[in-house]
C-alpha cells in the first residue's frame, strides 16, 4: 500500500462471520503495528479495489446511471477513525466533511447486513427486519 500498489480484498457473503466490516477491522487493527492500515484504506480496497481486481474498472463505487451494487447495513454511529492517533492523513475534525465509517475498534459491534443489492435487483433481505 505504501508502494502505491493497488490493494484488494473480497468477501464471498456479507453475512458470513466476519464479513467485510471484520476483514476491514483485522487490516486497520492488526496485532503487529507496522502492519495497520487506515480503516479509510481498508473500506476501500474492500470496495473499489475488490470490485477492480475482478474485473470492473468502474465498480466500488455508486454513480447515477451505473448498476448499483450495494448493501445497507445496521451500524452505531459513524466516525473517522486513524489507525495512529499521533498521524492522520485527513482531518478527523467533523467540519472537514470527511465521511464516516462505522467504529470497528476491536470490541465494538460490527454492522449487520439489512440488504443486498446487485445489478439493481434485491439478492438477500435480513429475515425480521
Amino acid at each position: 500500500l505504501r508502494a502505491g500498489v493497488p490493494l484488494a480484498f473480497g468477501s464471498d457473503s456479507p453475512v458470513t462471520a466476519l464479513g467485510p466490516w471484520g476483514t476491514i477491522r483485522a487490516a486497520a487493527f492488526h496485532r503487529t503495528p507496522a502492519h495497520r492500515i487506515s480503516v479509510r484504506a481498508a473500506f476501500t480496497a474492500h470496495t473499489r479495489g475488490g470490485g477492480r481486481a475482478a474485473g470492473g474498472d468502474d465498480t466500488g463505487v455508486l454513480v447515477p446511471g451505473a448498476p448499483a451494487d450495494y448493501a445497507i447495513w445496521r451500524t452505531e454511529e459513524l466516525i473517522v477513525q486513524a489507525p495512529d492517533d499521533r498521524v492522520a492523513r485527513w482531518s478527523t475534525d467533523p467540519r472537514s466533511g470527511t465521511p464516516g465509517l462505522p467504529d470497528l475498534t476491536p470490541g465494538a459491534a460490527l454492522p449487520v447486513c439489512l440488504r443486498t443489492v446487485v445489478g439493481g435487483r434485491t439478492v438477500f433481505v435480513r429475515p425480521n427486519e
